[in-house]
């Protein structure tokens, strides 16, 4: 998360345009920078178990990072920007993650669900399908959200390859049938390996931007700006006082 908004800040101050996958050492939850701790999970059954637990700078709702690939766009790039619009961005990205998808032999297409979804402060992200996000035969496969102002965006989201449907129920106090029922995941879907299906997204995004990525290498002065930004990441102030 603290990499995230660091690539963010970077971006408010000159253009640039910033691809990462990652990924999460422990299962954890994280939630929306709106959401009610108390609503949202039950951090009780997190802490007792061992499991991670953070605010996201994005919106969206709680999702349960485990075996997935995490993916963040970070951009102040006219590619983005366009449009002015933050569905557009949205839809933009989701078209990456479709071509990567079907490039991965998945049969995926973007959801139609209703905006007014986006209001349910207490269901998990894979519960239900919100538009321009991903789904197969119905079900979610990729859940993502998006922080963004006049100069720059960040979003980032979880490609599930498997879920452990026990944890996110108990974690969010939602029904383990009802989010078998909403969502699905990559192994659910295919035999692609992760390592192929990173490099599909790469290929997919590289098409998109229509250039080579290149790497980004840390300076020091990026580091000390990234633990600065971990502490708030583990307060209490950030995580709780919402």
């Amino acid at each position: 998360m603290a990499v995230d908004e660091h690539l963010f800040n970077i971006c408010h101050k000159e253009k640039r345009g910033f691809f990462r996958i990652y990924s999460w050492d422990k299962p954890s939850f994280s939630i929306g920078v709106s959401q009610k701790v108390s609503k949202a999970v039950d951090h009780n059954y997190i802490i007792d178990n061992g499991f991670g637990f953070v605010r996201r700078i994005t919106g969206g709702k709680t999702v349960l990072h485990d075996d997935e690939i995490t993916y963040s766009v970070i951009s102040s790039e006219e590619k983005f920007f366009k449009y002015n619009d933050l569905y557009k961005s949205y839809s933009l990205i989701a078209e990456i993650i479709l071509k990567t998808l079907i490039r991965s032999g998945i049969k995926a297409e973007l959801s139609n669900g209703s905006p007014s979804l986006l209001s349910r402060s207490s269901d998990p992200c894979f519960s239900f399908p919100t538009p321009n996000e991903i789904e197969v035969n119905g079900k979610k496969i990729v859940g993502s959200a998006q922080k963004r102002d006049k100069t720059a965006l960040l979003q980032h989201g979880s490609m599930p390859l498997s879920m452990n449907y026990k944890i996110y129920s108990e974690g969010t106090g939602f029904s383990e049938r009802s989010i078998k029922r909403s969502m699905t995941t990559i192994g659910d879907e295919s035999s692609i390996s992760k390592e192929s299906l990173i490099h599909n997204f790469f290929i997919s995004f590289e098409e998109f931007i229509g250039g080579k990525i290149e790497r980004y290498d840390y300076s020091e002065k990026d580091w000390s700006d990234i633990e600065r930004l971990e502490k708030k990441y583990e307060s209490e102030n950030w995580n709780f006082n919402f």
